[in-house]
Parts: C-alpha cells; structure tokens; sequence
C-alpha cells in the first residue's frame, strides 16, 4: 500500500473502538514502520493558555483549544500553517510540530492557523493497513479546510462526500442532486 499520508481515515460505521468512534484521523506520517496521526474532531474544553505553563514559561497568547488527538499518550503537538516552525509537512501548506520551541512561536501567535493536540493515533507497522482491510477505515485525501474544521459535524460531511464519490463512480453519474426526492 503506499502512504496515506495527508490523507483522512474516517471511521467505519461499524468501528467498535468507543476511541475511534465516527472519528476522522489526520495522517501525519504513514510508512513501513507504521502510522501516526491525529484526532480532528475531538475538541476539549480546555484552552491552551490554562496548562501553557506546564510546556513552558514564554506567554500564550491565543485562545485556542486542546484537542484530544487519540488515545495514545504523546507530548503537546500541534498541525499549523507557519511553513518555517515545521518539523515535517503533513500535506501542502501544512505542517507538524511538537518541538518546544515551535510551540512557544504558535502560542505567542493569536491568529495563527494552528491546532494543538495532547495524544495521538497510532499503529504498528501492518497495523493500519489491516483495518482497512477489514473496514474499519475509510481513506480520502485530506484538505486544509477539513484540517482546520469547526463545527461538530466533519465526520458527517467527510463521509456524506465518501459516499457520493463511491455511488457517483459506480454507476457513473454525471450530476446527483442535492435531494434526490426531488428528481
């Protein structure tokens, strides 16, 4: 399988995993060794500015929220825009980093494009690519727009667009109408 890097894995409905339920992965890495990514919509209610100084003592300055990035335990990360604090490029124009230092340049930044996270997604070399498999995961290439989503609903619109895209494919239709009661 090649990499699903800067792609989404977006749960199956039939995911078991109270983890992974109807969740949408953001692939960071995907490789021989394994996979790693983050939690897209799974927002706390904690601010970053309320534990900043447990990470460091420079001021925060945004309001942005923690997210839950997945189950495993891993250090304060964050996906952002600012191409010269990037650590590795997930897809174009955003970045990952979890080093100290690029975090304290994001928390002085109010508006910076970025998302923090606390834990992660990962898998074991083979790992991700048996749930596929076994359907678990659906895949879709990843967008800024769905990188940087608000509301609680990406999970029902990424998947809204998987299902259009695989109808629409497999019985090659040309337009399908928003409401298909009113064909």
């Amino acid at each position: 399988m090649s990499s699903l890097q800067g792609h989404l894995l977006v749960a199956s409905p039939r995911l078991g995993d109270p983890n992974f339920f109807r969740a949408v992965v953001l692939l960071v890495r995907h490789n021989e060794e394994g996979a790693f990514g983050v939690v897209l919509n799974r927002p706390s209610d904690t601010q970053l500015s309320e534990v900043w100084g447990n990470v460091s003592q420079t001021p925060c300055k945004t309001e942005a929220l923690i997210h839950h990035g997945g189950p495993c335990p891993g250090p304060l990360m964050a996906v952002h825009r600012e191409e010269f604090l990037a650590e590795s490029e997930v897809l174009p124009n955003l970045y990952f980093a979890a080093g100290k230092d690029k975090l304290e340049h994001l928390a002085l930044k109010p508006t910076a494009a970025a998302r923090f996270y606390a834990g992660y997604a990962g898998w074991q070399a083979g790992q991700l690519e048996a749930e596929i498999k076994e359907g678990a995961w659906f895949t879709a290439p990843a967008t800024l727009e769905e990188a940087f989503w608000q509301s609680d609903d990406l999970w029902e619109r990424v998947s809204r667009q998987l299902s259009a895209t695989t109808r629409l494919a497999g019985i090659k239709v040309k337009h399908e109408p928003v409401d298909p009661s009113m064909n």
